[in-house]
């Protein structure tokens, strides 16, 4: 067929482009006839990326490929339910319209087990299947106890059924101890506690605290002999027998600053090993055993001192200054005489004393030294009526150990200047709690 060109001008008349486009939609469609389309599926669906699809031209060399999902194994190519190949990539020379299934399985794992101490375990023979749910149980014999799970040293799971999704092979190591082996724990609040233990060559166990955000840990407390018996987060020992402990948690200490006359000093802060530079020894008639306080205490207690023998009074220091190692050695002293629980009741650990700010005396003097019978004392009468006049303040006031952390003092008194003296008088609060409102508002 030929098409020539009329002379209209140069111009093509209608009837000529529709000839021209109905050739040219013949070619297409001639063309078209050629294409043979290669179609991809996986079984089970969404188990495999599939690469390969497409239409193509018969007789052209394919290639199509099957990537298996996470926990799937590739199986085979199938074709009209025949194998076609069993590698994840299959070439062929493509004839016609094919439809291709990649066939997979999920991945199997083995599951081993094995028993520390007198057990056994149930669990099923068939090996795990990518992730699917897989159980095993521990079973200890007469007169020994079910501990953990373990795997690679990691406790896994302190239930005796154990119940996993399987995601690989597992190695699992079940614990039993006698009955008789057991450490029976007290948390406080703030953090957790994970228990290890371990056969060889002795029973011994490993408690590691992990402290929640905001929190720390303060030491390990054998609740029978309430004695502190370790400090560190993790504490190991050979189990003899049952032991009862008690974990420490308590919120993330605040710094304070020790030459401040406002610093707030209790269990929630610290003032590290802060040591005044000005510090002072008191004349033998104001403290006997001339104890050191910083200077403008000691010109306070001068005033004071007089202030109270015009009243027929007479005041004598006993205890001022403390360095942070004497506080230390003083709180564990005490520690191991009382208890660490019950030391902490009436002594601060080092760090956390009002002692150590130079700032603080306890008066004595008396037949009633350290007692709540010191109120009585004329000394305490006159302190308890007039000390604030003269800048200072009563710490630890009677019933207000849920406030401040420690039992009545009547002779304890911290000095904060006049002013702020009488304001605390005024405000009927504690001490701590006037400082902490005043450290707020500043």
């Amino acid at each position: 067929m030929s098409l020539k060109k009329q002379n209209h001008g140069g111009n093509w008349m209608k009837k000529d482009w529709l000839l021209l486009g109905i050739i040219c939609m013949t070619a297409l469609l001639m063309t078209g006839c050629d294409a043979v389309h290669v179609i991809l599926s996986s079984e089970p669906g969404q188990a495999a990326e599939l690469v390969g699809a497409g239409a193509y031209t018969a007789g052209q060399e394919v290639t199509v490929s099957a990537m298996p999902e996470p926990g799937w194994e590739f199986v085979g190519w199938t074709q009209g339910g025949q194998v076609v190949a069993e590698t994840t990539e299959y070439t062929f020379i493509v004839q016609r319209k094919t439809k291709l299934t990649a066939n997979l399985r999920p991945l199997e794992y083995a599951v081993s087990a094995f028993a520390q101490g007198q057990g056994n375990f149930l669990y099923s023979q068939e090996p795990a299947r990518h992730g699917r749910e897989y159980t095993i149980t521990a079973v200890p014999e007469r007169g020994y106890r079910f501990v953990c799970w373990t795997e690679k040293g990691e406790v896994v799971s302190t239930e005796a059924e154990y119940t996993f999704t399987a995601a690989g092979d597992r190695d699992l190591t079940a614990m039993f101890l006698p009955e008789d082996y057991k450490v029976d724990l007290e948390i406080d609040e703030g953090g957790q506690v994970v228990e290890t233990w371990s056969l060889q060559p002795a029973a011994q166990v490993t408690l590691e605290a992990i402290p929640r955000e905001g929190y720390e840990f303060f030491g390990w407390v054998d609740q029978q002999t309430q004695q502190e018996v370790a400090a560190q987060k993790v504490f190991s020992f050979i189990c003899e027998g049952r032991r009862s402990l008690l974990a420490r948690f308590r919120k993330e200490l605040v710094s304070a600053d020790g030459g401040s006359l406002t610093a707030v000093v209790g269990k929630q802060t610290t003032i590290g090993e802060y040591a005044p530079a000005d510090l002072v020894e008191l004349p033998s008639h104001l403290s006997v055993k001339k104890r050191r306080v910083r200077s403008q205490v000691a010109d306070a207690l001068e005033i004071m001192a007089q202030a109270a023998q015009a009243d027929g009074v007479q005041l004598n220091v006993d205890s001022g200054y403390r360095s942070y190692s004497t506080q230390h050695d003083l709180f564990y002293r005490y520690a191991k005489r009382d208890g660490v629980l019950a030391a902490e009741r009436y002594s601060a650990r080092p760090g956390q004393s009002e002692h150590q700010l130079g700032t603080v005396v306890d008066f004595g003097g008396t037949n009633r030294d350290y007692s709540d019978a010191f109120a009585d004392t004329s000394q305490g009468k006159w302190l308890l009526a007039n000390a604030y006049k003269f800048g200072f303040a009563l710490s630890y006031p009677k019933g207000c150990e849920g406030i401040t952390g420690y039992k009545y003092e009547p002779w304890h008194y911290r000095f904060i200047g006049v002013d702020l003296a009488l304001a605390w008088k005024e405000s009927g609060l504690t001490l701590i709690e006037f400082l902490q409102m005043k450290n707020q508002a500043d």
